[in-house]
């Protein structure tokens, strides 16, 4: 994740940087076009923060939005299955053109249910 290497705006902070892994499998022996897909995705969010005041307040509270998030329908792709949290690594001091951000990254990992002829309509709804 390079977005730290250029300045933020000071009414940028907490900010969450998301990148994203997908690997996918199909179920063996169904039928193609009725086949279903295993989606899992590994979500490495890097939240930044100005100062280290309140880091660790700021990064409790994105990672209890996140958890929300994973139980909660509101994304619009349907029920997100086996979410877990895997990781979180040490905080670390970043350098940018103007300044020095604090961060740390948090690994989670989820699934999601579709058929290989719809891959963007969830099974579980």
């Amino acid at each position: 994740m390079t977005r730290h290497l250029r300045g933020f705006q000071s009414d940028n902070y907490p900010a969450v940087l998301v990148a994203v892994e997908e690997t996918s499998s199909a179920a063996p022996g169904s039928f193609e076009g009725s086949r279903p897909v295993t989606r899992d995705y590994r979500v490495h969010l890097q939240i930044v923060l100005d100062e280290v005041v309140d880091a660790e307040d700021a990064i409790d509270a994105v990672c209890v939005d996140v958890e929300r998030a994973m139980v909660s329908s509101a994304f619009g792709i349907g029920a997100v299955q086996n979410w877990r949290y895997e990781a979180t690594s040490a905080v670390a001091a970043q350098p940018t053109e103007d300044s020095t951000l604090i961060t740390q990254t948090l690994l989670y990992s989820a699934q999601i249910q579709t058929l290989d002829a719809e891959p963007d309509r969830n099974l579980h709804p």
